[in-house]
């Protein structure tokens, strides 16, 4: 009967793996919808939580809690699956971790990041576990001694900010370390680098207003004329660019909601649609000559209340002693006792190549204009996976 057993069960899971195979294809075909339903439903909760000014990153958060999957256990499992609807099959898994690596290096010049968790080494970590989350999702695991405090704090930080080449240097405090044995930190710094740089010779002080029309300070206005993707979106009552990156699959898309409306709306009005849509309009309307008006911004955000995030969102037990079953981390009693992330991102007119002389802007009557001079919503994301890697929103011009 066992024997029966068994071999059904290999049947199955042969028919399986023929009607979903382990392909690139496949796997972006099966990621697509359970990372932008968890990006936007984070997204909103951050939006609720930050100042008009934020940054921050889904995709990471996201790949934080698969990465904490892979040691979990019972129904510690199910609730995370149940929120990030990540793939089980190990196969699916390693295609994921080639994507995340594609993407590093196709980024290496925008972005500078670290994902780490850093679990007291007392705990005898499994090093399966560890192999998994470093293979996999690009997770560093740091096994410190949480009974120095202070010198496990330096040691986190040093690591971070090596990663980030200095942009980010302080995610951990001593006080992390005490009555805890795992932290979980996020550090990653965002440089827009244009397929199409903007010409500082155009960058002007400009008014920026709100959104009920009112000035409310001056930014530095980039200025430039090009052709790029650019649609009123009536789902989300937004005209919405597209600046492509020095990347090839990568750009940002710059929402401008309509006059009397609260920019952050734009997270749950997203919540109906999807990027292909987007990009689908995109493509049927075409280029199209524009005149772009962005402001020139760094936001910095470091958001400290990921846990109470989380738990709105179905994801409790990782948080608690008591329920938390990571018999995959650990024989000990284990759970997720800090999750934070910094982000930081700047914007400004570098490119792949920078233009050597100041050229005449020029504009027509089939020139459309975008102006981003009041609040606005942002996303950097790969067109393909339609991950999103960053998104914030713009809002009050600095003092």
């Amino acid at each position: 009967m066992a024997l029966k057993l068994l071999i059904l069960l290999a049947f199955c899971q042969a028919i399986t793996a023929l009607k979903y195979p382990c392909t690139n294809h496949k796997t972006i075909a099966l990621l697509k919808r359970p990372t932008y339903d968890f990006s936007i439903g984070i997204l909103q909760r951050v939006a609720e939580e930050t100042n008009d000014n934020f940054v921050f990153s889904p995709l990471s958060n996201w790949l934080q809690l698969i990465a904490l999957s892979e040691g979990a256990k019972g129904r510690t499992l199910k609730e995370l699956w149940r929120v990030t609807r990540f793939h089980m099959r190990n196969c699916f898994k390693r295609e994921l971790g080639k994507i995340m690596r594609n993407i590093e290096t196709d980024l290496k010049f925008e972005t500078k990041e670290t994902n780490v968790i850093v679990i007291d080494k007392l705990m005898n970590v499994k090093r399966k576990f560890l192999r998994s989350i470093k293979q996999l999702y690009g997770v560093k695991a740091a096994l410190l001694d949480f009974n120095s405090p202070e010198k496990s704090a330096i040691k986190a930080n040093k690591m971070i900010e090596q990663a980030t080449n200095g942009k980010i240097s302080e995610a951990f405090y001593y006080d992390d370390f005490l009555s805890t044995v795992l932290l979980m930190s996020d550090a990653k710094y965002f440089d827009s680098f244009w397929k199409s740089p903007f010409n500082a010779a155009y960058t002007r002080m400009e008014p920026f207003y709100s959104k009920n029309g009112l000035k409310i300070g001056e930014v530095a206005m980039m200025n430039q004329i090009g052709y790029f993707n650019i649609t009123y979106f009536p789902l989300i009552k937004a005209d919405v660019l597209e600046l492509p990156l020095s990347a090839g699959q990568y750009s940002m898309l710059i929402f401008l909601p309509e006059k009397n409306t609260w920019v952050k709306e734009i997270f749950y009005s997203l919540e109906a649609t999807r990027l292909t849509s987007l990009f689908n309009v995109y493509k049927n309307e075409g280029l199209k000559l524009v005149n772009v008006k962005l402001p020139k911004f760094k936001i910095s955000t470091e958001i400290e209340n990921l846990p109470e995030l989380l738990v709105d969102m179905g994801i409790e037990r990782i948080f608690s002693p008591d329920s938390a079953e990571f018999g995959g981390i650990s024989d000990y009693k284990i759970y997720a006792s800090l999750m934070t992330q910094i982000c930081e991102i700047s914007v400004t007119e570098k490119g792949v190549k920078a233009h050597g002389t100041a050229e005449f802007i020029i504009s027509g009557n089939e020139t459309l204009m975008f102006n981003a001079n009041r609040p606005f919503a942002y996303m950097i994301v790969e067109r393909k996976t339609e991950f999103i890697l960053f998104s914030g929103t713009y809002a009050v011009p600095y003092s």
